[in-house]
């Protein structure tokens, strides 16, 4: 159904009058042959010297060197040369994020494929060295697990970014996934190249679910991820010095079922989701420091935010395969 108004504002612009040109013509225009005479005598410019004649004259460029209006004979040079580096300037390629120093997935991407190889490289060394010597090795790991956990809290609240304790708690890191990887193995034939697998197939769904919109971030999920966070901190300090101490047997307690679940598995698997919750909050604060143009010195803090993430859910998954294995 027409709109009236609409139809009446059409009507009363149609009948307008129209310019040479085919605009709509504003109140008091008058066509250039019906203009009143210039009141100050002729049809061209009053400031102009010459009349008309001069002024056609003055319609061609002023030749080249020739002095600039304006500008004083003495600064004549220097002022072609600054229109020189203006112009110079004005059509170069406009600089990318890589020439303004700011962070981009490649960087991300490229950090992350370093630091991962050194995990691997640290893993192999610890492995190795199970191998050949398991109670040099168990001394390494408590050795490692210190260091790696001083270096965690020193890169989080250091005032600048670690780029060499990054990649040095990768290196250290990885030593102990080494050991632990070949303790479990030697329990349970199998398990590490499941656990691997498994954590590369919970990584690359929750990538592919954030990267089609399926999972987005939200101050929800940021909240239950740093919360799940930080309980879990404070379940694994309780549940290590209880262990420790010898004042509760925690591996009783994980085998308690629950409905007929072990209550480890059921803990072990919340992990895995507080641990994906964290994954897609990295994921973002990557897409959105790449938006924001931050520098490109975050790229080591958002590499070292995703490495912990992928190291704790396969830990977990490794929990989770051990007790369904001890089951079989």
């Amino acid at each position: 159904m027409a709109n009236p108004v609409m139809n009446s504002i059409v009507k009363d612009w149609s009948t307008q009058q129209a310019t040479p040109a085919g605009y709509p013509a504003m109140p008091g225009y008058q066509p250039a042959s019906q203009q009143a005479p210039n009141p100050y005598g002729g049809s061209t410019n009053p400031y102009a010297q010459g009349g008309a004649g001069n002024a056609a004259q003055n319609t061609y460029p002023a030749p080249q060197g020739a002095p600039v209006y304006g500008v004083p004979q003495g600064q004549q040079g220097a002022y072609a040369d600054s229109m020189a580096s203006y112009e110079a300037m004005m059509n170069a390629p406009a600089a990318d994020a890589v020439d303004r120093g700011t962070m981009t997935f490649d960087d991300v991407v490229v950090k992350s494929i370093m630091c991962f190889g050194l995990l691997l490289v640290g893993a192999t060394a610890g492995w190795m060295t199970g191998i050949v010597a398991m109670g040099l090795a168990l001394v390494l790991f408590f050795a490692s697990c210190a260091v790696t956990a001083g270096l965690a809290l020193f890169i989080q609240f250091s005032k600048k970014i670690r780029p060499g304790a990054i990649v040095t708690y990768s290196l250290i890191e990885g030593f102990s996934l080494g050991v632990i990887s070949y303790t479990f193995e030697a329990f349970f034939p199998g398990i590490v190249i499941s656990a691997v697998l498994a954590t590369l197939v919970v990584i690359g769904t929750t990538l592919a679910a954030f990267m089609l919109g399926f999972v987005r971030n939200s101050s929800t999920l940021t909240r239950v991820a740093g919360i799940g966070s930080v309980a879990f901190f404070f379940y694994y300090l309780v549940t290590f010095a209880l262990s420790v101490t010898g004042m509760v047997d925690m591996r009783a307690v994980n085998s308690t079922t629950v409905f007929g679940i072990p209550l480890g598995v059921i803990i072990a698997v919340l992990a895995v989701f507080i641990g994906v919750l964290c994954l897609v909050r990295d994921f973002d604060a990557v897409k959105v420091g790449v938006a924001s143009n931050v520098p490109v010195k975050y790229a080591w803090l958002c590499t070292f935010a995703i490495m912990t993430d992928v190291i704790w859910i396969y830990l977990e998954i490794l929990r989770i395969l051990s007790y369904l294995m001890r089951r079989n």
